[in-house]
């Protein structure tokens, strides 16, 4: 049985392995790296105006989920829910599969700028 926290920190380690072995050693992952670094430029101000704590996003959505790597994303999935998290500009997406659209936090469809979270970081957790 996975705890709470563990979402935090698999996100966290698989970040920081990320960008610290896989960015320096490729340039399909220097090329997300960047574009993930320019997205956050551009709307860190507004995501920061939803920030969550990763692990009670999972533990709502996709409890028990371990997460995996996939390309610049850590992503949490299960059957109805797929969580995105972005491994360097430290966001996140709820996707909701069957409606098959981007959810605000009362898993209801929202616009754009409704359904971008900041990750929180462990100090602000």
């Amino acid at each position: 049985m996975w705890h709470m926290s563990d979402s935090k920190q698999r996100y966290s380690d698989s970040s920081h392995s990320y960008i610290d072995n896989d960015v320096p050693n490729s340039m399909v992952d220097q090329g997300r790296y960047s574009r993930s670094k320019d997205r956050e430029a551009k709307w860190n101000e507004s995501w920061e105006k939803q920030p969550v704590n990763l692990n009670e996003i999972v533990n709502r959505f996709t409890p028990s989920a371990q997460g995996r790597r996939r390309g610049v994303k850590y992503v949490f999935e299960n059957d109805r829910w797929r969580i995105d998290a972005d491994m360097v500009a430290g966001y996140l997406r709820i996707y909701d599969k069957k409606a098959k659209k981007n959810v605000k936090l009362n898993g209801l469809p929202g616009s754009n700028k409704e359904t971008h979270f900041k990750i929180l970081k462990r100090k602000e957790m």
